[in-house]
């Protein structure tokens, strides 16, 4: 963030205008071959970062039928010893995912990754939250291309302990990267968090299809 607050930059200080694609089944949907040719089209076309959700829901597998969760719990990923493609029982949905992120960073793309959709919010305890932010930023602290998009088109106030707690358990890990909150349409995440340590920038989602999410009128918001 810039400085006076207003704009993203890199890290030699030019402005950086982030133009963003929304990839958000590219870990559920998308086979090795398939990630890269979406990530080439995205490249020529110009897009700097991909918003793509984690976990799209907790029974969530990938194209190779890989689980990311043992018994649906975001507290316990489910893991291989090894990461090698070419043995089945070595290679995991985690794997799968850093493969995606890594390819991403070959392109110069940033990968914005929702920890968990807002809709399985309602699922998960403030201590599984936590266990399960811990695993993400103690994972991908290190690679160059993160952007953090807590919540998922969700009003904060719905499960205000268990965004904080995966904002917070990811910032006391990962200094690198930059944190935001992805709220519901006609939101913007500064009804909820705007003076949170671990929050870089606000979002706001316009909506979409209709405005019948437009409840600003009666919630007031205060921007």
């Amino acid at each position: 963030i810039s400085a006076n607050s207003r704009y993203f930059q890199t890290e030699d200080g030019n402005p950086f205008f982030l133009l963003c694609d929304n990839g958000w089944l590219l870990f559920k949907k998308c086979t090795r071959e398939e990630a890269v040719q979406y990530l080439d089209t995205r490249k020529q076309q110009g897009f700097n970062v991909v918003q793509v959700m984690v976990l799209h829901d907790l029974a969530v597998t990938d194209a190779y039928g890989d689980s990311a969760l043992v018994n649906h719990d975001p507290s316990k990923p489910r893991l291989t010893q090894g990461n090698s493609f070419d043995k089945k029982n070595d290679y995991d949905y985690w794997d799968n995912m850093d493969y995606v992120i890594s390819e991403a960073e070959k392109r110069g793309i940033y990968m914005a990754l929702v920890p968990v959709w807002g809709s399985n919010i309602k699922n998960i305890s403030v201590e599984q939250a936590t266990a399960y932010a811990t695993f993400l930023a103690n994972r991908y602290k290190d690679k160059s291309n993160i952007i953090w998009l807590n919540g998922g088109d969700v009003k904060g106030s719905e499960a205000l302990d268990k965004w904080n707690a995966i904002g917070s358990s990811i910032r006391s890990i990962d200094k690198n990267h930059l944190i935001t909150y992805h709220p519901r349409g006609r939101n913007s995440s500064t009804a909820w968090f705007h003076n949170e340590p671990w929050l870089d920038f606000n979002m706001f989602q316009s909506g979409h299809r209709s405005y019948a999410q437009d409840t600003s009128a009666e919630e007031k918001l205060h921007y």
